[in-house]
């Protein structure tokens, strides 16, 4: 299943969700009537009610219609509001749920060994997904095995472990477990996650409702039969709160069901992916037979378990209805759809384990591939230098690509990671360096301007002026493929700085830019991209206006003149791939036009991808499908046009891993 199939079936699962949903809705609006019927029929037909418009108003007949509109439109105005403030309350992303369990985030400089362990192994993942690196979060007081991934986007997503997970797993079940929350990242199951938690809220908010009305009656005392009418409103008030709590907890109890359902038919889809994406199933199967074999299990145990339960990797609260509420599969059921052969037996936990006995690559300080000797005996091409040299380049296979977790994508992201030296990947980690990286890492582009970029930095962030020229002679020698890999690296350290710190990082980053009064391609991908996510971080948003490729034709064929006009300078050639790209979009035959350099420039390219990126899923996957195919209409690409492809992806959320140096066995 390739990223789009995923995302469509995400949504088409939404669909079925919000159907579902309604009717346990409906079901909560069954048993309200019901409850408001049977109160009615308490009040007296005579006596102190005798001939009061009560008396009139309450017929005996059960099918009262204007009772039926009120209590469903009150039971829809409690869930619509109580759902949209839960759901409000995940506008911060990913982080407002890894705190919200007690998870802290990791401090990948000052970081214990296991800690660093993780953040290798995020990192190779980020880079072999093309995805923005997610923040890292410990949850430090929970000592079973579990995980999640969360977030809107994955610009604001995070991935959170116990610390058992932490303490308890090698490096190969690890790396099995962050598989498996990175196809929750890149299949939109985190987003799906949120609309559950929201709906599931919505629906118990009615069963929160009576509490509160049976704990305002907390002390409440009848002291005498002068306090008769006092008395009364009392058991009134009591038997309100206790019909919303069981009206509440009807819909709450369909809703649940629900919610574990969908959770438990996407666990072994993600299972499978992690095999795919590792190669190793002793990864995943080794992880959950720990988990049956200590005695904490995955059991977390915080009380937001049970809400937040279809997060997880593992199942986190115990399942009561016979394991109907269960979000995930029972562990023999996931293990034996990776293993058909396994023997039922969980992992035998020793006394004491001496986690010190694992070897320096298991640790995780290096990559299998990082050395150049190493790399040669694995078969892998040696480091690219020269940013104009053409790789081997399949179109018609890209887009089979977004992503795409593969064995041979990690295998790449190890060896583009160990090219990056030791200095610069400790700065993008650090929120105290990761500014200057970043100006130096645009600066290095542009050697003839370097001194004036650098007083830019001098006079716009004084402050990093220092780490800036200590880092730029790692950036000038570095490899250009990593450029975009180390860029994507920063985004959790730039997350953490303050605002004041963010709007004089974005000010300097974009005079440099600005410096020579002209914008290179690296210039446009590095300014588009950390503004993109950054701005995505702090407002994940998902919203489509078009859905219509008339509407867009002039901004695909901006796209396809600048892609066309990256790859050569000849007039032929130019236009042979804006043709081959073109006629990838039969739907808008003789709507597409090309355009002229000064028509089809950086800044027209930011326009159209404003619009682009707000367009619909088949919009998105047939533009990307011809970009590819102008860009490999000679069947080859350079650096900068990988770079410029991968970053017109990320900006239409579409993650896309590093191109062009996947060994040939593993393409």
């Amino acid at each position: 299943m390739d990223f789009f199939e995923a995302q469509a079936r995400a949504k088409k699962r939404t669909s079925w969700l919000i159907v579902l949903f309604s009717l346990a809705v409906v079901m909560t609006v069954l048993a309200g009537y019901i409850a408001a019927i049977f109160f009615m029929r308490q009040i007296p037909r005579d006596g102190e009610y005798a001939g009061s418009e009560l008396a009139t108003y309450y017929p005996e007949s059960l099918w009262q219609p204007q009772t039926l509109v009120v209590v469903a439109l009150g039971t829809f105005v409690i869930v619509g509001l109580s759902s949209l403030f839960k759901w409000l309350s995940f506008r911060h992303g990913g982080s407002t749920v890894a705190e919200s369990v007690g998870g802290r985030l990791i401090d990948p400089i000052k970081g214990t060994r296991l800690e660093k362990r993780l953040v290798n192994i995020v990192e190779e993942m980020s880079i072999a997904s093309g995805t923005p690196m997610p923040a890292i979060y410990v949850m430090d007081e929970e000592s079973s095995i579990n995980a999640f991934a969360a977030g809107l986007t994955t610009s604001d997503a995070v991935i959170a472990v116990t610390k058992g997970t932490l303490e308890k797993l090698s490096r190969d079940e690890l790396q099995a477990v962050i598989g498996h929350e990175f196809s929750h990242i890149l299949n939109g199951d985190m987003r799906l996650n949120v609309r559950l938690t929201a709906l599931v809220f919505g629906i118990l908010f009615i069963s929160l409702i009576g509490r509160g009305f049976l704990w305002s009656l907390y002390g409440t005392r009848v002291r005498s039969s002068r306090d008769r009418n006092s008395g009364g409103i009392v058991i009134v008030i009591a038997a309100i709160g206790i019909a919303l709590m069981i009206i509440g907890y009807i819909g709450y109890f369909f809703g649940r069901l629900i919610q574990a359902a969908v959770s438990r038919q996407r666990e072994f889809l993600a299972d499978a992916s992690a095999v795919q994406f590792t190669r190793n199933p002793e990864g995943i199967t080794g992880a959950l037979s720990k988990i049956g074999g200590y005695a904490l299990g995955s059991r977390i145990n915080t009380n937001k378990a049970a809400s937040l339960g279809h997060f997880f990797f593992s199942q986190a609260f115990k399942s009561n209805f016979g394991g109907a509420w269960a979000t995930h599969p029972p562990l023999e059921q996931r293990i034996r759809a990776i293993n058909p052969r396994w023997q039922g037996e969980f992992f035998a936990p020793d006394e004491v384990v001496d986690i010190e006995k694992e070897n320096f690559q298991t640790k995780g300080f290096s990559s299998p591939q990082a050395s150049a000797s190493a790399r040669a005996e694995a078969g892998l091409p040696p480091p690219l230098i020269d940013p104009s040299r053409r790789i081997p380049f399949e179109p018609a296979t890209i887009i089979g690509d977004v992503g795409l977790l593969t064995d041979g994508y990690y295998k790449q992201a190890q060896q583009l990671l160990g090219e990056i030296p030791q200095t610069l990947r400790e700065a993008a980690r650090d929120p105290a360096q990761v500014s200057a990286l970043v100006y130096s890492l645009l600066t290095s582009v542009e050697d003839e301007d370097t001194p004036a970029q650098s007083d830019i930095v001098k006079r716009t962030a004084p402050t990093a002026f220092n780490a800036f020229e200590q880092l730029l002679p790692h950036t000038q020698s570095l490899d250009p493929t990593t450029r975009l890999p180390l860029l994507l690296l920063t985004t959790p350290a730039l997350r953490q700085l303050e605002h004041s710190a963010l709007d004089e990082f974005l000010g300097t980053l974009d005079e440099l830019v600005h410096a020579d009064a002209k914008i290179s391609t690296f210039e446009f991908v590095l300014q588009k991209l950390l503004t993109r996510h950054l701005n995505l971080a702090q407002t994940p948003t998902q919203r489509v206006d078009y859905h219509s490729f008339t509407a867009v034709s002039e901004e695909i064929s901006v796209v396809l003149s600048v892609l066309a006009h990256a790859g050569s300078e000849d007039a032929q050639t130019i236009g042979t791939a804006f043709a081959t790209g073109a006629d990838q979009l039969r739907l808008l035959d003789n709507q597409l036009s090309y355009l002229d350099p000064e028509q089809s420039n950086l800044e027209a390219l930011d326009n159209a991808l404003g619009k682009l990126a707000v367009s619909s899923l088949p919009i998105r996957k047939r533009l990307l499908i011809a970009a590819a195919h102008t860009i490999g209409s000679d069947q080859t690409i350079t650096v900068t046009e990988g770079e410029l492809y991968r970053a017109i992806a990320l900006t239409l959320d579409c993650p896309l891993p590093p191109l062009g140096a996947i060994p040939t066995a593993a393409a």
